[in-house]
């Protein structure tokens, strides 16, 4: 492998540090030659992989991108490296990465045309899509209630590469649990297709790092027209779920069907200074969504909040909702 090759496959890494691992930084030894050489820097290229990422990976991991580097510190506390690639009629489909918790699970994916393809990326939304899409789990979890795919920038615009994020909206979380994935025909533009095939990964075994917050409040909060009890608030770096219970709530799964869009409660973070945290609302079906099952008697609701960035939360202090300040023990 020529300097070169290294480097490209390294990426941040920097060739020095392959240079000085094979000639000794003190020059107290001589070069190793040949194959003894040739498998040095096999090992070095794999330790510093091992220690810059935490698991071996070429491509750079396609979430870390979608949630934005300034994110990097709550990302690596929180992902799942998966580096699972499968190469049909010379199109190589990459499973780069995972993030998850109770609500949703997203999967960052990378598809690699056969060299010399010109992948266009033109007009506005950004035109190619994985039409064919199977979502499996293992016995016993509970099948996503619903996913979504969307290609997200490039480095380039024209190179061989598409980047997309597939998420889902979870019943539970499915840490511990196996994950199937089929994903087939990529198209573009008005339907024209790029690749036919389609790619499957099974038995993928999640290992999601579970920094999730839960609380059981028991504080009455104005909600919906009325007051209810907050009995349960869950925080992760991906969501916030509330859940409700109260007579003023009875029916209410008739004007807030899962699903729906809502806007009451209002959620409000605070990190240890006081500053209220900036984050962007994800919207329905995959950011505010509300229900409250299809018993109509119970008066419970359940509301789940998405954003676009990650959530700090070793500097989340407090939350308040609708008025009402929930202090966060950690």
């Amino acid at each position: 492998m020529t300097q070169e090759r290294i480097s490209e496959a390294l990426g941040e890494i920097s060739l020095r540090y392959v240079e000085e691992a094979l000639t000794d930084v003190n020059q107290h030894t001589a070069r190793p030659r040949g194959l003894f050489r040739a498998g040095l820097v096999a090992a070095v290229i794999a330790g510093l992989l091992m220690l810059t990422a935490g698991a071996v990976f070429l491509l750079k991991p396609v979430l870390r991108t979608y949630f934005g580097e300034s994110a990097a510190y709550v990302y690596q506390k929180n992902s799942q490296i998966l580096n699972l690639s499968q190469i049909v009629d010379g199109w190589t489909m990459t499973l780069t990465d995972c993030v998850g918790d109770d609500n949703r699970l997203y999967v960052g994916m990378e598809v690699t045309a056969p060299e010399g393809t010109a992948l266009m990326e033109q007009g506005s939304p950004l035109p190619y899509g994985i039409e064919e899409i199977d979502i499996d789990v293992g016995e016993g979890a509970r099948h996503p209630g619903a996913w979504y795919i969307s290609q997200i920038p490039d480095d380039s615009e024209t190179d061989n590469h598409l980047r997309f994020v597939l998420w889902m909206n979870c019943q539970e979380s499915l840490d511990g649990k196996s994950l199937s994935l089929t994903l087939g025909k990529l198209s573009h533009g008005n339907g024209a297709c790029d690749f036919e095939g389609s790619w499957s990964f099974r038995d993928i075994r999640l290992d999601l790092a579970d920094q999730s917050i839960r609380l059981e409040p028991q504080v009455s909060v104005p909600v919906l027209d009325t007051t209810a009890t907050l009995t349960e608030l869950t925080v992760s770096p991906v969501s916030i779920t509330l859940s409700f219970q109260g007579e003023g709530l009875i029916g209410q799964c008739q004007r807030y069907p899962n699903g729906t869009n809502i806007t009451d409660p209002t959620i409000v973070l605070y990190d240890h200074e006081g500053n209220v945290m900036q984050l962007e609302t994800r919207y329905a079906p995959f950011g505010s969504r509300a229900g409250s099952g299809s018993n109509n008697t119970t008066g419970e609701l359940r509301i789940v909040q998405g954003y676009e960035s990650f959530i700090d939360l070793d500097a989340l202090d407090h939350i308040e909702i609708c008025g009402v300040d929930i202090r966060i023990g950690r």
